[in-house]
């Protein structure tokens, strides 16, 4: 397959090839959403033959499937490529994933998880399913790099997709970490394409993640569950024992009770109090919870939850009259971007454990852990990024600089390993795509928008032709 390429001299030439391209990249995007790349299924090789395929067709030859194995276990391959650019170009690293969230039909009302569906919203339109925005669409922005420069690149291209991002493995993380002088990995920017805006239109950078913890906990109180008339009063139930230590997470105003947690009060701007209340889909009546700015409470204070809950209960219609010999929740804390992950784990436990009623046995086992990520403000490419955002937004005022609540932890790896490089997150990823939920979706302005973004940076930074002594 071919793709017109426009010659290339201008944002507004660069612009037009990217319009051109669109309705390629929009049925190519459709295409992806059809294959439930859920890791660990078939499909997932699937989705990266495809992507593959896509990328040679777009006269990136070397892309390729690329193996790697950490302590024994192999990892999902990557999709890989590394292209030579002009002589002494500087070298730009483009991340995407191609796995995506497990989806049932639940929930689901414009169409089902796996059949893409377009739909008009104005003069825009939306494409539903699955992946479509979170992170097909980032595969999408670097697809069009691809095809927009047709195959003579301004800077020296490697490209990274991963296919297990979603499971939260960390193989891919750790074998970065272990192999800092991996030369395949290094770069002088890296842009990971799996964030978005902070609203339809407003061009935004990413610039902090929250980190990330897990910790299970079980409670034991009996040898087997017993009957609750004639042992309820005296005998402790599980279930009633966990409750009591979960609720103990948060104090009355709803922040995070744990001791010893960082806080960050970074420049964010301001988070918008009714459009945050529709975004997170909050019933009328509902408050936020915690203190301080909502933009703190989302990018720079801890948050916890129960993300997972097991006490061997039937359906409440058919529920039977036991105590419960034991009960289990796995518990979910998002931390500060400069927090020690490993600490933070250690205080959630510290306080379970001090928080044990009763003398109930308490089991608890440590997940993941996961750092944050912190850019830097006054990074070399910065300037040129603000630039291509403003050119692909032409009505936009000014780009902006916000957190996110949420984590990605392999950026924490690219940091480590390119500790000189500058690394951009940004992507289609909106509010109004409602990643991992049902009904998931992506803006097709938006789409051509941040691919126009992307094009357009890469142009620059071909013709500015500095290096940050990212990439040897």
């Amino acid at each position: 397959m071919t793709h017109n390429v426009i010659d290339l001299g201008s944002d507004t030439d660069l612009a037009k090839a990217v319009a051109g391209l669109m309705p390629g990249l929009w049925r190519d995007l459709a295409d992806l959403v059809r294959i439930p790349s859920v890791f660990p299924s078939p499909d997932v090789a699937e989705a990266r033959q495809a992507i593959v395929k896509l990328f040679q067709e777009a006269h990136i030859t070397e892309a390729g499937e690329l193996s790697l194995t950490h302590q024994g276990k192999p990892l999902t391959p990557l999709v890989y490529a590394d292209k030579a650019g002009p002589v002494n170009s500087p070298t730009v690293l483009l991340y995407a994933h191609y796995d995506v969230q497990p989806a049932n039909k639940a929930g689901w009302h414009v169409t089902e998880p796996f059949a893409p569906k377009e739909v008009l919203c104005g003069t825009d339109k939306r494409l539903y399913g699955r992946g479509a925005a979170d992170d097909k669409s980032g595969v999408m922005l670097h697809l069009a790099v691809a095809r927009a420069f047709g195959g003579k690149l301004p800077v020296h291209l490697k490209l990274m997709l991963e296919g297990e991002e979603e499971n939260g493995t960390g193989l891919l993380e750790d074998y970065l970490i272990a192999h800092p002088d991996d030369q395949r990995f290094k770069a002088d920017l890296i842009i990971v394409a799996d964030t978005g805006n902070v609203a339809l239109a407003r061009p935004t950078v990413t610039t902090t993640l929250r980190g990330v913890v897990t910790v299970d906990v079980t409670v034991h109180t009996l040898r087997k569950p017993v009957h609750s008339g004639m042992y309820g009063g005296p005998v402790p139930d599980a279930f009633t024992c966990l409750v009591r230590m979960l609720s103990t997470l948060h104090d009355a105003n709803g922040d995070v009770a744990v001791k010893g947690l960082a806080v960050d009060d970074l420049p964010w701007p301001a988070v918008d109090e009714t459009r945050l209340h529709e975004e997170a889909a909050m019933l009328d009546g509902v408050r936020f919870v915690g203190t301080g700015t909502l933009a703190q409470r989302l990018y720079g204070k801890a948050s916890v939850n129960v993300v997972g809950l097991d006490a061997g209960l039937p359906q409440p219609n058919k529920s039977a009259n036991v105590l419960r010999d034991k009960a289990s929740a796995r518990i979910s804390m998002r931390t500060a971007p400069t927090q020690d992950p490993a600490a933070a784990q250690r205080a959630l436990i510290d306080h379970l454990k001090a928080h044990v009623p009763w003398g109930v046995q308490v089991e608890t086992t440590p997940g993941i852990t996961a750092y944050g990520f912190s850019a830097n403000p006054n990074g070399t490419y910065f300037p040129l990024v603000e630039q291509a955002l403003k050119a692909a937004y032409p009505g936009s005022v000014k780009v902006e600089r916000a957190g996110q609540g949420g984590s990605i932890p392999l950026v924490h790896a690219f940091q480590v390993v390119n500790p000189n490089a500058d690394i951009v997150l940004w992507g289609c990823e909106e509010p109004k795509c409602g990643i991992h939920g049902p009904d998931e979706s992506v803006s097709h302005a938006e789409l051509q928008a941040m691919a126009t973004a992307e094009v357009l940076l890469l142009d620059r930074i071909g013709k500015a032709g500095h290096h940050n002594g990212g990439a040897m």
